[in-house]
C-alpha cells in the first residue's frame, strides 16, 4: 500500500508595484520684449513732442523698450578758423578727427534724450522706469538711412514726426516733411508708422494710411491707398531735378568760395611776410643810424682832443721863442 503523498501548496508573494506620479516643472514661456522705434532729430527740443506721444500710447508695460533712433547725416564741409572746406581739400586724418568728434556730439545727445526720457511720468506705469536704448546710422539722406535700419533690424513699429510742430493745424491729416513722405511710400510694409506731430497723431500707415480722427473733424476715418498717381510721380522727379540743379549750382559757388577765400588767405600771407621784412629792413637801418651816430660822436671827441693838444702844444713853445 502506497504512503498517501500531501501537495503542499506554496504561495509566493509577488511585490507590490507603487505608483509614484513624476511631476515636471514647465518652464513658463517668457514674454518676448516689445521694441518701439522713435525717430528723432539732431536737436532734443525738435523730437520731444514724437518721444512724448509714443511714451504716452505705445509705452505700456515693462517689455516695452523706446529706442530712439538716430540718423546722422555727415557734413561735406568742414568749418576750420571761420572758414569751410569741402572734406576732398582735407587730410584723411583731418576728416577722421573731426568725424570722431561729430560722433561724440550725437552720442551726447541721444544720452540727453534718455534722460529727459527717464523723467518723464507715463501713465498708468509711474512706478515702472522707462527703458530705453540707442540706435545711430550714418546715412547720406535722413530717409534712405532710416528705410536701411528697418530692413536690417526687422523693425515692425516706428515713430516719426509727420512735420514740425510749428506746422500743425487740425486740417494736417498727411505727412508732410519730405522725410517722412519718403518712408511713407518706400518703408517696408510689414513695419507700422505712426505719424505724429505736436504730440498728435496724423495718421498710421499699416498696408494702408489711416487718418486720425482728429485730424478728420467731423467725418469718419478714411482709408487712403498706399500708392501716388503718375502726375504726382513726375512733379515729383521735376522737383528733384530742381533740387539737382541747385545741388550743383551751391557746390560751384562754395568751389569759387574756398577758391577766393584761399586766394585771399595767401595774398595775407604775403602782405604779412612783406610787414616782416620791412620790420627787419627797419631795424638795421635803426641800427646804421645809430653806428654812424656814435662814429660821428667819436669823431667830435677826436678832433676836441687834437685841438688841445694842438694848444697844449702851442704854449709850450711860446717862452722858448721870448727867450732867444
Amino acid at each position: 500500500m502506497e504512503p498517501a503523498v500531501k501537495e503542499a501548496k506554496v504561495s509566493v508573494a509577488e511585490p507590490a508595484v507603487k505608483e509614484e506620479k513624476v511631476s515636471v516643472a514647465v518652464p513658463a514661456v517668457k514674454k518676448k520684449d516689445e521694441k518701439v522705434f522713435v525717430a528723432v532729430p539732431a536737436e532734443p527740443r525738435a523730437g520731444q513732442s514724437t518721444l512724448l506721444w509714443a511714451l504716452a500710447h505705445l509705452y505700456s508695460s515693462r517689455a516695452t523698450t523706446i529706442v530712439l533712433t538716430h540718423v546722422h547725416v555727415p557734413p561735406q564741409m568742414i568749418p576750420i578758423m571761420g572758414v569751410k572746406f569741402h572734406v576732398s581739400k582735407m587730410s584723411a586724418d583731418q576728416v577722421r578727427l573731426f568725424r570722431m568728434a561729430e560722433r561724440q556730439q550725437v552720442e551726447e545727445m541721444l544720452d540727453d534724450y534718455i534722460h529727459r526720457c527717464s523723467e518723464i511720468k507715463v501713465p498708468f506705469t509711474w512706478s515702472l522706469r522707462v527703458k530705453c536704448e540707442k540706435l545711430v546710422i550714418e546715412n547720406e539722406d535722413v530717409a534712405s538711412g532710416l528705410i536701411e535700419l528697418i530692413r536690417l533690424h526687422g523693425i515692425t513699429k516706428l515713430v516719426i514726426a509727420a512735420a514740425a510742430d510749428k506746422q500743425y493745424s487740425k486740417k494736417l491729416n498727411k505727412p508732410v516733411s519730405k522725410t517722412a513722405t519718403e518712408i511713407m511710400q518706400r518703408a517696408d510694409p510689414s513695419c507700422k508708422i505712426w505719424f505724429v506731430c505736436k504730440e498728435k497723431l496724423i495718421c498710421v500707415r499699416d498696408k494702408e494710411v489711416q487718418i486720425a480722427p482728429s485730424a478728420a473733424v467731423g467725418q469718419e476715418v478714411a482709408r487712403l491707398p498706399f500708392h501716388h498717381k503718375e502726375d504726382d510721380i513726375k512733379m515729383e522727379m521735376g522737383f528733384d531735378h530742381e533740387l539737382e540743379e541747385a545741388r550743383k549750382a551751391l557746390e560751384d559757388l562754395m568751389s569759387r568760395a574756398l577758391k577766393e577765400s584761399c586766394r585771399r588767405q595767401k595774398a595775407d600771407e604775403e602782405v604779412a611776410a612783406s610787414l616782416q621784412k620791412a620790420k627787419v629792413y627797419e631795424e638795421l637801418y635803426l641800427e646804421e643810424v645809430r653806428k654812424r651816430e656814435d662814429l660821428e660822436a667819436a669823431l667830435a671827441r677826436a678832433d676836441r682832443e687834437i685841438a688841445q693838444l694842438r694848444r697844449a702844444f702851442g704854449q709850450r713853445n711860446t717862452p722858448t721863442e721870448c727867450k732867444l
